[in-house]
């Protein structure tokens, strides 16, 4: 799969340092998370991707198609996972602590690449967003689709995962809320927050939150 990627790495930085790898919310580009990081950590090194569906005529990309089955959006997110993956396995990262920073269809993005690859992430940032391991169904029962694929794997420490919402969110579902929640609390040091008066979008103490959850 083809990836378009705005990368900057200072190579003054310490070969140890943080890498955010990036990925935006539907109808947006990769400038989305990269002005979301100029608000939280300036000079960071980063790669921040492009969704590669292009909305033909309403402009903008996205990660996948949500009116998909969870199904097939487990399977489209766990393949662009892999291949996100592949490319970071570079020898100029190998030292860096890589983390997912992702918002809406990106923060579920995020989200699998932490569960599915635990031996590379142990941080993630996630704002708003969806969540497709669970099926809601009409009467409003969640069943589950798939287990977090983390419950395979004995890591030594939970991943730390920042969680942000907006209280008046009607993008993202409540189910869907609630669904990722539950899921990160079995696996990950969960620091959730909800922001009042906040709708589908970020936020200044949101920022703040995650500047003092990476411990800028």
């Amino acid at each position: 799969m083809r990836f378009t990627t705005t990368t900057s790495i200072d190579p003054g930085h310490r070969a140890d340092g943080d890498l955010y790898v990036m990925f935006h919310g539907y109808g947006n580009d990769e400038s989305e998370m990269i002005r979301i990081l100029g608000a939280i950590d300036p000079d960071a090194d980063y790669k921040s991707f492009r969704g590669p569906i292009h909305r033909q005529y309403l402009g903008g990309n996205a990660w996948y198609d949500d009116t998909c089955a969870d199904s097939l959006i487990q399977e489209r997110c766990s393949a662009l996972g892999d291949d996100i993956v592949d490319m970071l396995d570079s020898t100029l990262l190998h030292s860096k602590r890589i983390i997912p920073v992702g918002f809406s269809q990106g923060g579920y993005l995020a989200y699998r690449l932490l569960a599915e690859h635990p031996d590379i992430f142990d941080t993630a940032v996630l704002m708003s967003p969806a969540f497709h391991d669970t099926a809601v169904s009409e009467e409003g029962n969640e069943s589950p689709i798939e287990d977090s694929l983390v419950a395979e794997v004995v890591t030594d420490t939970k991943p730390r995962v920042f969680l942000g919402y907006g209280e008046l969110d009607a993008r993202i579902p409540a189910a869907q809320q609630q669904g990722i929640a539950g899921s990160l609390a079995r696996f990950a040091d969960l620091d959730a927050h909800t922001y009042p008066g906040m709708r589908h979008e970020v936020c200044p103490q949101e920022l703040d939150d995650i500047k003092r959850f990476l411990g800028l």
